[in-house]
């Protein structure tokens, strides 16, 4: 129940705060520059385009929360609560990957005219959020400001997104699958596109075991960083 008050009060901060707005925008913009994409070309486009909603807003946005937090004393107060550590990160996983399933979906059904495999979609988007969230909150621990953390930033992002590029193809690209967002964006390709369910099932099990440990280490991250921090 407390973990459920968690993930409303986290959902009602990022309306008040806007987010919510700035993503209508977002997705909105990418509805409208999608329609100009032919398609024959949508199933290789659509998912690069849905994979990076749930990074940026994983990696960037969590940011700008918890910054606001911090300015706003409500990150103290959460401190000294009775709120555990493990619900305030589920919390924020949880409320930043519904906003992430959301856009991913109004996306998809608006600009896509062919099958999609909804359950993989949702499984890929929960999963790709969840990283990218916890990453997010792992940078942040040891920032005090905005440009402090999106300089922090850039490089996990260059360590993310560059191995995505071994999608294209080459002589053992196939072993940059256990980056976990090459894992993340060939999973979203697989909502798509023709995928062998021995594949998919797969990729949700090692993303699903890569969320987990993260989990584990955004917490202790968290508590030393924070909680604890002297």
């Amino acid at each position: 129940m407390r973990l459920l008050h968690a993930i409303w009060a986290d959902i009602r901060f990022q309306i008040k705060q806007g987010f919510y707005l700035v993503y209508v925008i977002i997705t909105l913009m990418y509805l409208v520059i999608l329609s100009f994409i032919p398609q024959d070309l949508l199933p290789v486009v659509l998912p690069v385009v849905v994979f990076t909603d749930p990074s940026v807003l994983g990696l960037f946005f969590i940011g700008g929360i918890i910054l606001l937090e911090k300015v706003q004393g409500v990150l103290m107060v959460v401190v000294v609560s009775p709120l555990r550590t493990v619900e305030y990160i589920l919390s924020k996983v949880v409320s930043l990957g519904i906003l992430s399933l959301l856009a991913a979906f109004v996306i998809s059904f608006f600009s896509s005219h062919e099958a999609i495999n909804w359950l993989l979609l949702l499984l890929a988007t929960i999963l790709t959020s969840g990283i990218f969230t916890m990453s997010g909150i792992m940078i942040n621990a040891g920032c005090e400001t905005v440009n402090q953390y999106m300089l922090k930033t850039i490089p996990y992002m260059l360590l993310f997104v560059l191995p995505c590029f071994s999608l294209i193809g080459f002589p053992y690209s196939w072993l940059f699958t256990v980056v976990p967002s090459v894992a993340a964006l060939r999973l979203m390709m697989g909502a798509y596109q023709a995928i062998p369910w021995y594949e998919a099932v797969s990729l949700v099990v090692y993303l699903a075991g890569t969320n987990y440990l993260f989990f584990r280490l955004t917490v202790r991250v968290f508590e030393n960083k924070i909680v604890y921090k002297d």
